[in-house]
């Protein structure tokens, strides 16, 4: 088992759900589930991208965003289109409703990373943001049961 204070991978899991949960009620009385507000943020700064591109951009699979588009369409936030040079290729748009949710999923981002940050200066939110980059490359190339760097 691993020394508690010195396991840096599991504080890095431990915040990321801490951050995961501190807005997870505010996420379900907007009609959100983990992972669609995401989706709407990234809709809302690139109106039309492509369900490729998409989850190329999210670093998820295609199936994961037909669904997750399927879903925020079902509730009304999301249009799907076919793609005007191949009809094969679909892509997403906000409705006036879901860009009204995806502004206030961004005012809640900004709250809870306002509270998450408090108390750090600018120089360790840079250097925090560093090293988080540094661990995620460092693990991005690893594959099940290979080792990193």
């Amino acid at each position: 088992m691993a020394d508690g204070k010195k396991d840096v991978t599991g504080q890095v899991l431990m915040t990321a759900r801490a951050v995961r949960g501190a807005g997870s009620a505010e996420l379900a009385a907007l009609g959100l589930h983990p992972g669609q507000d995401t989706m709407l943020l990234v809709l809302r700064e690139n109106e039309g991208i492509s369900l490729k591109d998409l989850a190329a951009f999210l670093a998820v699979r295609p199936p994961t965003v037909t669904k997750t588009i399927a879903r925020l369409s079902a509730q009304g936030f999301v249009e799907k289109r076919a793609g005007t040079g191949d009809a094969r290729q679909n892509h997403a748009f906000l409705t006036t409703e879901g860009r009204m949710v995806a502004g206030e999923v961004k005012t809640l981002k900004k709250r809870l990373r306002k509270i998450a940050l408090k108390g750090l200066d600018a120089k360790e939110q840079k250097v925090l943001r560093k090293l988080l980059r540094r661990i995620e490359d460092n693990l991005g190339g690893a594959g099940p049961g290979e080792e990193t760097p």
